[in-house]
């Protein structure tokens, strides 16, 4: 997705919009005893034998915010995620990074269709990661919509919707086929350019919109796990209602409707820059070595919070 930023300049002159849980772990893999009886439950022998495995493999799948761009040094969050891992459940962790910049689910799915290396890697797999949605949505916006009526706007995205739904669905049914038991964690979207117009509302509106259907998709499979990230980073380090009250009262309130060529949006986006900062100054786009912690963070806590894929069997 290294050309994400210009599309979304694209999308702005085209569109112009108007884009207990770790107590409980312990207690499976270090029981203790609340009498001192010799009396012991069937239950509490079984978790008493319990151990969690020394190995673990990660593979992950999606666009740039898998391949990590933003944090080249780190590797984004499976760089990170690797570290955190090994560090705080001294696991030999091996990760596969089959991130690529710029996919779309479909083009997701492709590629996993197309590597019988990358197909075994994926069966083999203990937790299996995935970034998705981000340039299903920035084609629509770029390729759709071309008007200031909402409601068309509207419509063209709920169609294109739908058809994101049914492409989201092969993705997850294939990488189930591959591994119907790893633990299966996704991220949402988020929207970059939320703090320099927080008033553009539609562009949040659609990202929610966007993330609620991935959501939707995956609840219907077993041990897949959504992990919302769009709040904390489209806001960065404004943070509280009064902070961003005074944001969006300090942003120009146009809907940008009224600007049609690049010199315009160029000269809007250089009057309204304010950094986010957990996004990279690179770009204004990807996520900086701050906002993939806040992916990994999710993660983590994700993956503590539903820990079947660090139980041996």
């Amino acid at each position: 997705m290294h050309k994400l930023w210009e599309a979304l300049k694209v999308v702005l002159i085209v569109a112009v919009i108007a884009g207990g849980a770790f107590w409980g772990l312990n207690h499976v893999l270090h029981p203790s005893s609340t009498t001192t009886s010799t009396t012991q439950t069937a239950s509490s022998k079984k978790a008493a034998k319990t151990a969690h495995k020394k190995r673990l493999k990660l593979v992950a799948v999606g666009d740039s915010l898998t391949e990590g761009i933003g944090d080249e040094k780190e590797g984004g969050y499976v760089g990170q995620i690797k570290q955190t891992l090994t560090s705080k459940q001294h696991l030999t962790v091996t990760t596969t990074n089959a991130g690529k910049s710029g996919d779309r689910s479909d083009q997701i799915l492709a590629r996993v269709n197309k590597s019988t290396t990358l197909q075994h890697q994926i069966a083999a797999a203990d937790v299996l990661t995935v970034t998705v949605g981000g340039n299903d949505l920035l084609q629509t916006l770029e390729g759709s919509i071309t008007s200031n009526n909402t409601a068309k706007n509207n419509s063209t995205v709920a169609k294109a919707q739908t058809t994101y739904a049914a492409k989201l669905t092969k993705l997850f049914n294939r990488l189930r086929q591959l591994n119907p038991n790893a633990s299966l964690f996704v991220f949402s979207i988020y929207n970059p350019i939320y703090v320099n117009f927080p008033n553009v509302t539609a562009i949040t509106d659609y990202v929610q919109q966007w993330n609620e259907q991935t959501q939707t998709t995956l609840d219907h499979y077993q041990k897949a796990y959504f992990m919302s990230i769009n709040t904390v980073m489209s806001h960065g380090q404004y943070k509280t209602a009064a902070e961003i009250a005074k944001l969006k009262q300090a942003s120009n309130s146009t809907s940008l409707t009224n600007l049609t060529n690049a010199t315009q949006i160029n000269a809007a986006v250089a009057a309204e820059s304010k950094d986010n900062n957990l996004i990279s100054n690179n770009d204004n786009f990807h996520p900086n070595k701050r906002g993939y912690h806040v992916f990994t963070s999710k993660l983590y806590q994700t993956m503590m919070a539903h820990p079947a894929w660090l139980l041996k069997k």
